[in-house]
């Protein structure tokens, strides 16, 4: 893939990555546009839009988005966290590629691990009974810069998929993560 490019692709991922929407969820999850993150529904290339890309190699651009609706609750911050897959933010340019396809989803698997991330974080702060809404953005910040240096190194360690002993690695690493943080 042509480096430029590369490094394209990555820099809108990470500004979708790092933008989580803090306040009254102002979106509905449409299934038309959103596919909430759930173990039961993996992605499927027919969930991105297709783009002939001149370039060689096959390419797919996987967009996410950490939507946070936090409220009050006896008088403590409390939050509601989604990953969000956004359909018309994101892209192939190979329909057929399974192992592209893996590739991405674990983006999308990176993302829910870091959702818990932010969970765990919260109820920390929970409690701790901090009441200030700020305390808490600010953890939600740092969880998502560390995400954001996460996906990273998975897309250089795993050389954006192509590396299958990596890729091999990087799963096992972000399942284990998963089930040890496992939500109920």
């Amino acid at each position: 893939m042509n480096k430029n490019l590369s490094k394209l692709c990555w820099m809108i991922c990470l500004i979708a990555f790092a933008t989580p929407t803090f306040g009254q969820m102002g979106e509905s999850i449409e299934a038309e546009t959103m596919i909430e993150w759930s173990e039961s529904r993996p992605l499927e290339w027919k969930d991105y839009t297709y783009r002939r890309i001149r370039l060689k190699g096959s390419m797919a651009l996987t967009m996410v988005k950490h939507s946070v609706k936090g409220y009050l609750r006896n008088g403590l911050p409390e939050f509601e966290i989604k990953v969000l897959f956004r359909r018309p933010n994101s892209w192939t340019s190979d329909t057929t590629s399974l192992d592209l396809l893996g590739h991405e989803q674990l983006h999308f698997d990176i993302a829910e691990l870091y959702r818990r991330k932010i969970e765990q974080e919260i109820i920390k702060l929970q409690k701790k009974k901090e009441r200030k809404a700020a305390v808490y953005r600010e953890e939600i910040k740092r969880v998502l810069a560390e995400f954001n240096v996460y996906s990273r190194r998975y897309d250089r360690e795993s050389d954006h998929g192509k590396s299958r002993p990596e890729q091999a690695r990087w799963k096992k690493e972000v399942e284990m993560g998963l089930k040890e943080l496992h939500s109920n």
